[in-house]
């Protein structure tokens, strides 16, 4: 069975080059969202097997994003893609319930190597 995918970014080229570097499995299933509020409705709609989340978008954050689903009780296996990787930042979406960090435009090594720590490969 083929796992559901949300990428959240308020930038098409963002998410254009996140696909480009997901393993092709994944890309059977994919969904978009652009923007904080449209992820928050697709994940109360539907539930995705990892959600890749940018921080900062202008409609809500990817905090804001965490947050909400957290309540909610909604968040699907986390991993945020921003260009912000302050330690602090790192810290906080943790926190708020994300499984991993990384910074934008990973090599595919690497996001392979966390969706198997994070168990959707």
């Amino acid at each position: 069975m083929s796992k559901r995918v949300l990428i959240v970014d308020d930038s098409r080229t963002a998410r254009l080059m996140l696909k480009k570097t997901l393993p092709p499995a994944l890309l059977e299933n994919l969904v978009e969202a652009s923007g904080g509020k449209e992820a928050i409705a697709k994940c109360e709609e539907e539930i995705f097997d990892v959600m890749f989340l940018d921080l900062t978008m202008p409609d809500c954050d990817g905090y804001a994003v965490l947050m909400a689903l957290k309540l909610r009780n909604r968040t699907p296996p986390t991993i945020v893609v921003s260009a912000d990787s302050q330690q602090l930042a790192q810290e906080r979406v943790l926190a708020l319930g994300a499984k991993a960090f990384m910074k934008k435009t990973p090599p595919r090594a690497e996001i392979e190597r966390i969706l198997r720590e994070v168990g959707v490969l």
